[in-house]
């Protein structure tokens, strides 16, 4: 009997398969030529062995686990030479979704703190403080477009400028600017009511209330002296906070003064009489002028509905 020899198969080579293979639940082998995905990565499908993973075999009614490829999602975290897929601000420059003022506790302590100073600043009859700055900031930022929403007498930037401008001089009292520092109080006071959460209107209303009553401290400087835009903006916003009163003696009264200083500046800007540098800006003019006549009608419809009604007492 003749003895024949066979020679040993060789060792088959181990394939991994590329990530669209193992996450179909497949595995490449040497006998199928590589999947489109293999040829575009440039892969040969060989298994490098030193960086191998654990590719033991499966029953194929076993679910294997998938794998997902995280090239889509690739972000160069730590290589400052290498640019990033995705670029994140820096901490320091994001606004935080929840400031550190609002928080529990946090918010209470300092509601407390400044209702202390307001009932100081009452029981000396002088003008009540003004918040942080840095919180009137963000109350702006968050508000100014739905308190602007139906009477924008203002632009944002506009009223930016003389917000940063009045802390920058005081913030205890006008500091012989009695326009800016009325109108920056009355906008203040919008804004604070109209982010007033239902049930809290007792908690906060001490607070809105002295911002409008800083404002209303200085109406008679406002209407006795001679007109600028500003002063009209003023009038307009105090206007539109009286409006949210009991009493519409307050909101007849400012909204008629507001449209005499308009006639005033008016007849100066066809003139080219100015009094104040603000006044060249005409879209913005323009804009007080609408504000204040649909004002002004609402106001006289007010003062014929009161013709058939007792009239009331207080004014401001």
């Amino acid at each position: 009997m003749v003895t024949v020899q066979t020679k040993p198969e060789a060792p088959s080579k181990t394939f991994i398969a590329c990530s669209r293979c193992k996450t179909r639940k497949r595995r490449c082998d040497g006998n199928t030529p590589k999947c489109s995905n293999c040829a575009v990565q440039k892969d040969n499908g060989n298994l490098d062995l030193p960086n191998a993973t654990d590719f033991t075999a499966r029953p194929e009614d076993e679910e294997q686990p998938q794998s997902v490829s995280l090239g889509a999602f690739a972000v160069n975290i730590g290589d400052s030479e290498s640019s990033s897929s995705l670029n994140f601000p820096p901490s320091k420059e994001r606004l935080p979704i929840f400031p550190d003022f609002l928080l529990p506790g946090t918010f209470d302590r300092n509601l407390a703190a400044f209702k202390a100073q307001l009932k100081e600043a009452t029981a000396q009859r002088t003008f009540y403080p003004l918040i942080p700055l840095h919180i009137s900031r963000r109350l702006i930022d968050n508000s100014f477009a739905d308190v602007m929403v139906e009477h924008p007498f203002i632009s944002l930037a506009c009223f930016m400028t003389l917000l940063e401008a009045q802390y920058a001089t005081s913030t205890v009292g006008p500091a012989e600017d009695a326009s800016r520092w009325a109108l920056v109080n009355a906008v203040l006071a919008l804004a604070i009511r109209f982010k007033t959460a239902v049930g809290s209107e007792s908690d906060i209303s001490p607070v809105t209330e002295s911002f409008y009553q800083n404002s209303v401290m200085v109406v008679r400087q406002l209407i006795l002296q001679d007109p600028n835009l500003v002063s009209v903006q003023a009038l307009l916003a105090m206007a539109v906070f009286s409006r949210g009163l009991p009493d519409p003696q307050a909101f007849i009264l400012l909204t008629t003064n507001a449209s005499r200083h308009l006639e005033i500046l008016s007849r100066c800007r066809f003139v080219g009489n100015f009094t104040s540098p603000v006044i060249y800006d005409g879209d913005q003019f323009e804009q007080v002028y609408e504000v204040s006549n649909r004002l002004s009608e609402e106001a006289s419809l007010i003062m014929q509905r009161q013709m058939y009604e007792p009239t009331s007492t207080g004014i401001l």
